[in-house]
């Protein structure tokens, strides 16, 4: 009579069998990763369907191997929230904007210092030297990225109507929760102002705490924002950027081919994002302007002192440890040669 021993006992057949299933299980276990990521920005917004669209193109061409889960409209809670949920693997990743990533890599919160450019097409030509530098060191921190989306500039809107500083003075700004150098420029132009996470800057405008902010249109109109206020000031003050940023820690559990599979797709979305950003900023720009808020002229006299007071106080922060101050040469050094319509030489460090 045979016994359960001997039915089981392992032979040369019976033992590759093993192996290879346990191969299987390991290999589909590996293969498998479901990325967490969370974002601010509502559901219903055609930010995340696009994301949604390509997050389910990879999903398809990975053969379900790299799935993609979303939690959008600050279910998740701030995107300070998210960066603590991100240290204990809650979450994977997220949508940050470019000052908010600078916790995860201080330098990259480069293009969202105040009154850095004066328009899109310094921007464009300065980024286009300076991008790679930027999401490589973002990279060697530990953090996946698949490029900058710019989203035009942030103005001032408000609720009086601002043309100089004393007018600025007489009100309560609002500086995101985290962002040194904003809150440095406010303090520098002498404004009193009321720091705030992004979730609860609607309210803050309903209550009355705050009565002035510092927005792109788009950004107004998709917070809901632009309900708040009446005023926007014709001033670009900070240029908006963006970017996805994923911990390297997990990224790296997906087989590499695959992984080429996400770059490819993300950084298609995000170039599309950037290339996009100029004109929907214009468009949004318009709605604001038809639905109502008046756009006010600012005393052109005073820019170039609020410029260089602003300037003065991002230099200060650099040489404080905020970022690598060699950037910001690099920067003016590109800017120089923009602004006199000359090639650029000797700006790379």
């Amino acid at each position: 009579m045979t016994s359960i021993y001997d039915a089981m006992k392992p032979t040369p057949t019976r033992c590759l069998a093993g192996i290879l299933a346990l191969l299987l299980a390991c290999g589909n276990a590996a293969a498998q990763t479901t990325i967490k990521l969370a974002t601010i920005i509502p559901e219903q917004s055609s930010w995340v369907k696009e994301l949604r669209s390509a997050t389910a193109e990879i999903q398809q061409r990975t053969d379900n191997r790299v799935k993609f889960k979303l939690y959008t409209g600050g279910v998740m809670g701030t995107q300070t929230q998210v960066r603590r949920k991100m240290r204990i693997g809650q979450l994977h990743g997220g949508a940050f904007t470019g000052t908010e990533v600078a916790a995860f890599q201080r330098d990259a919160q480069l293009w969202g210092l105040p009154m850095l450019f004066e328009n899109m097409e310094e921007a464009a030509f300065v980024r286009k030297f300076m991008d790679p530098e930027l999401r490589q060191r973002l990279e060697d921190a530990g953090y996946v990225n698949f490029g900058y989306a710019g989203g035009g500039f942030a103005y001032l809107m408000s609720n009086q109507p601002v043309s100089s500083l004393d007018d600025l003075k007489k009100l309560k700004v609002w500086i995101p929760e985290g962002d040194r150098s904003a809150y440095a420029a406010s303090k520098a132009l002498g404004l009193p102002s009321v720091t705030l996470p992004l979730t609860d800057v609607l309210t803050g405008l309903q209550t009355g705490l705050i009565d002035t902010l510092m927005s792109p249109p788009i950004g107004a109109i998709v917070m809901q924002w632009n309900t708040a206020v009446k005023y926007i000031t014709d001033l670009p003050i900070a240029y908006v950027n963006a970017m996805l940023v994923i911990d390297g820690h997990v990224f790296k559990r997906i087989a590499k081919p695959d992984q080429a599979i996400v770059r490819e797709v993300l950084e298609r979305l995000y170039r599309k994002f950037d290339s996009e950003g100029a004109a929907e900023d214009r468009k949004a720009m318009q709605a604001l302007i038809d639905d109502g808020m008046q756009l006010i002229e600012p005393d052109r006299g005073q820019i170039p002192k609020w410029s260089a007071l602003v300037r003065a106080s991002n230099r200060e922060l650099a040489k404080g440890g905020l970022l690598d101050i060699k950037l910001l040469d690099q920067v003016d050094c590109y800017l120089a040669a923009y602004r006199s319509n000359k090639e650029p030489q000797h700006c790379s460090p």
